[in-house]
């Protein structure tokens, strides 16, 4: 009879709360049928059984904060009873649902490990972005974002990170979307042209292409783009990714994508986290230039500043070129400076040189 476990999140995150069970205790489980929604960091996640059963018990009920791999029900076969378990908590969500009255108790006295015979094999279950969010959820959602930022990005302070300047020549870029624009196509945002740059530019240099884990650089398979967006009063990053071969125009209709399940608040987890860099640009804002703040283990962040003319010396004459301050940071634990000079040059020089053969 195995255990129904909290799935591990992955990208640093140890712990989620239960929303909402969807199934009672004695219903029948089917292979693919939606079990319980679930809430983390910035992602709302359905688990989806694998096999079929009966659900005998439940642990964990909605508002319940669950530490990753604890048991919050039970699958069994018709008859069959489920053992009495207890899941370690990490609090609880009052947002979600009222705590019960032993709450203070069983989070103040360590829980002792089922007996190996007792807890069986995990149930196997898989997590995947909801259909559709209601509106309640994506509340929920919202609230939580700015407390989950506050945990990663403090985290991220303890990371050596170096800061590296450059100023971009945007020429090219305004000229190539001039062009779409006259040509009746719609062009493609600047921070689609800032992603294909960075993932032409990473592809050159694969040995930066990681994260920092468990104290070593883990290189990563796909080349993973994340482009930071605001949303109302909240901020997250889209993650494309495998786009190291994708043209522009393949990265535009992803990130349109993209962009439209993040206003719905049901993007999968792996559709927010494990960029190889990131790309956060304050441009629309009049912001000039920024350093960002790392999120971990990603160990690359760009942050883009606003687009703007500059007088410029060209073949002895003046002329108004529109500019952009660039700023990579990076872990120093995961990349050293020399590196990471050559991969924001490449970004540089991609962009200056959009459209050359």
């Amino acid at each position: 009879m195995p255990a129904v476990r909290f799935p591990p999140l992955g990208y640093a995150t140890q712990e989620g709360t239960i929303l909402n069970w969807l199934k009672a205790v004695g219903d029948p489980v089917g292979t693919g049928e939606e079990l319980v929604e679930i809430l983390s960091e910035k992602a709302i996640g359905v688990v989806v059984a694998e096999r079929e059963g009966v659900l005998a018990a439940i642990y964990a009920p909605p508002g319940a904060i669950v530490l990753e791999e604890e048991p919050i029900g039970w699958i069994g076969q018709p008859g069959e009873s489920a053992p009495e378990l207890e899941p370690r908590l990490a609090g609880w969500n009052d947002a979600v649902a009222p705590p019960p009255p032993d709450l203070a108790e069983r989070l103040a006295r360590p829980v002792t490990p089922p007996p190996e015979e007792a807890a069986g094999e995990p149930f196997p279950v898989t997590v995947q972005a909801p259909g559709k969010a209601d509106r309640k959820t994506r509340e929920l959602l919202k609230q939580g974002m700015r407390g989950f930022t506050s945990q990663r990005m403090s985290h991220s302070w303890q990371a050596p990170k170096v800061d590296l300047f450059t100023d971009v020549d945007f020429s090219r870029v305004v000229a190539h979307r001039r062009a779409r624009k006259e040509a009746g196509s719609e062009p493609p945002s600047y921070n689609v042209y800032i992603a294909h740059a960075a993932a032409q530019a990473m592809g050159r240099f694969p040995e930066l292409n990681g994260h920092w884990i468990g104290g070593r650089l883990v290189l990563l398979e796909g080349i993973h783009i994340g482009v930071a967006v605001a949303l109302d009063t909240s901020l997250l990053t889209v993650s494309m990714k495998d786009v190291g071969g994708l043209d522009l125009d393949e990265l535009q209709l992803r990130f349109k994508g993209l962009i439209r399940k993040a206003a719905g608040m049901n993007l999968s987890r792996e559709e927010l986290y494990g960029s190889s860099l990131t790309v956060t640009n304050l441009g629309e804002f009049e912001v000039t230039g920024f350093t960002a703040v790392l999120n971990p283990p990603e160990i690359f962040i760009l942050a883009i500043g606003a687009l703007q003319e500059r007088v410029v010396v060209r073949d002895g004459s003046f002329a108004a070129v529109p500019y952009s301050t660039f700023c990579l940071s990076f872990d120093h634990r995961g990349a050293d400076g020399a590196p990471a000079s050559r991969l924001l040059r490449e970004i540089k020089h991609n962009l200056e040189r959009y459209g050359e053969e």
